[in-house]
């Protein structure tokens, strides 16, 4: 039995090792994304978490450097046991959240107790669930039968680590057993992610534990080639959190064009998807009910049923559930805006001909002016070249016009969504360069160009 069960548990382990270290590497690339996720969890419409959204960030990390460093112990072999034991323990918990996603009721409600008091409220469902970020975005329900499958990859990696089947790597398993998994996330890295990083980050991830392997000449080696993974996993966050992702993959990301990404279906000449609603009809007296796509009900005149009409007199119309009847282009871009304080749009100005420069930030109080004399340097060198340059922030005519005087911002600051704001730059403050409507750059506070040419770059 051990003989055939070692081979099929290698097998998993590659793959689900190599999936780990993908998965946590592109949350580790978006920490702040991750987060935001997370604080959709904790609303009290959600899992009513709200004590540990102050955490959301720190959490986040935990979980991703983890899914990290499991990846890596799986594919390496050490501690299986402990390895394997966590690994359960987070894909139980990574099922259990994908179900609860996917079963969540948009139209239902829940019961929570506020200051002591029994409150209903509607239920507040999580779209997707971050698994992949922005990269891959899965539906509730693609999100759960993905883990279905990796607990099914997990079980014989389970039987093996707590049957002796496997330990740390020999020199031959250890060199098919890399390969294999650095070809499967190169594969993975250009079909499904046109990214060639994740192969380099497992390649130093497996190269820093094989390296402490050799070396370490003390006890708790397989801890200490823990560390050497922490090292390369933590010191990619701590980039990314500094300055912005490595990899975007955001609406607003270098290249895109957000005139298109705003653009409707009918204006870019494509087909809109389609959408329908169930509609409950029943019987108050008898019980009886069924349900009724409205396209059906119009299309058959169900209204001049008498038969239908005496069977289901009554229908819940306000209670519809809406349904997507068959996929089709939806705008990348649904809520970005840009008004003055007459509540005027400026967005359209901005996105003309032209080059226009944003000072973007998601909350003028928490970003503490982090790199204010930088964008104010930046700013007015090019509005003296004909540049557009603007402000988006969700603060008050008030708040901004404080902000201003303050911190001598001499350029006009408009209000803007300040989710949206979340989604244009992880960075408060952060600064964006388009060029015709088409993002050309942009940099976190601690990156803001010196003047119009080092930010154009030579371009």
């Amino acid at each position: 039995m051990r003989k055939i069960l070692l081979p099929v548990a290698n097998v998993c382990r590659v793959l689900v090792g190599a999936l780990f270290v993908v998965s946590g590497l592109i949350k580790i690339n978006d920490a702040l994304g991750f987060m935001y996720k997370l604080e959709e969890y904790f609303e009290p419409g959600a899992l009513n978490l709200e004590a540990w959204t102050p955490w959301a960030l720190e959490l986040g990390m935990l979980a991703s450097i983890g899914e990290v460093l499991l990846g890596v112990a799986l594919l390496v072999g050490a501690l299986p046991r402990l390895t394997t034991a966590l690994t359960l323990v987070l894909m139980l918990f990574f099922t259990w959240l994908t179900w609860y996603t996917d079963h969540c009721d948009p139209f239902g409600s829940k019961t929570i107790v506020q200051n002591g008091i029994e409150v209903e409220i509607p239920n507040q469902c999580v779209l997707s669930c971050g698994c992949f970020g922005n990269a891959i975005p899965l539906t509730p329900h693609e999100s759960f039968l993905k883990d279905v499958v990796l607990l099914i990859l997990l079980l014989p990696i389970l039987l093996s680590a707590w049957t002796g089947g496997y330990t740390l790597n020999d020199r031959q398993r250890s060199l098919w057993m890399y390969a294999t998994a650095l070809l499967i996330t190169w594969a993975f890295g250009e079909v499904m992610l046109e990214w060639g990083f994740p192969t380099l980050f497992l390649a130093l991830g497996l190269a820093a534990a094989e390296g402490v392997r050799r070396r370490w000449v003390w006890g708790q080696k397989e801890w200490a080639m823990a560390a050497g993974v922490l090292v390369v996993a933590l010191g990619f966050q701590v980039y990314t959190l500094q300055h912005l992702p490595v990899k975007d993959y955001r609406p607003y990301a270098v290249g895109e064009d957000l005139n298109r990404n705003m653009a409707s279906a009918d204006e870019l000449g494509l087909d809109p998807p389609v959408y329908d609603k169930e509609v409950r009809f029943f019987h108050p007296e008898t019980g009886a009910d069924t349900v009724i796509m409205q396209s059906g009900y119009m299309a058959g005149k169900l209204w001049e049923d008498e038969a239908f009409k005496a069977r289901f007199p009554e229908a819940d119309w306000a209670n519809s559930i809406e349904v997507k009847v068959s996929d089709g282009y939806e705008p990348l871009i649904f809520d970005l805006d840009a008004t003055d304080a007459d509540s005027e749009s400026r967005l359209a100005d901005m996105l003309s001909e032209g080059y226009t420069l944003w000072h973007v930030s998601k909350d003028l109080a928490t970003s503490e002016a982090h790199g204010q004399s930088e964008i104010n340097a930046l700013f007015t060198a090019a509005a003296a070249k004909g540049w557009r340059v603007a402000a988006l922030t969700p603060a008050t005519t008030e708040e901004a016009q404080a902000f201003r005087t303050e911190q001598g911002a001499d350029y006009p600051f408009y209000t803007t969504d300040p989710t949206e704001l979340k989604i244009i730059v992880r960075s408060n403050p952060g600064v964006v360069l388009l060029k015709d409507g088409i993002v050309v750059d942009k940099w976190a506070w601690r990156d803001i160009p010196v003047n119009c040419d080092d930010a154009l770059g030579g371009r």
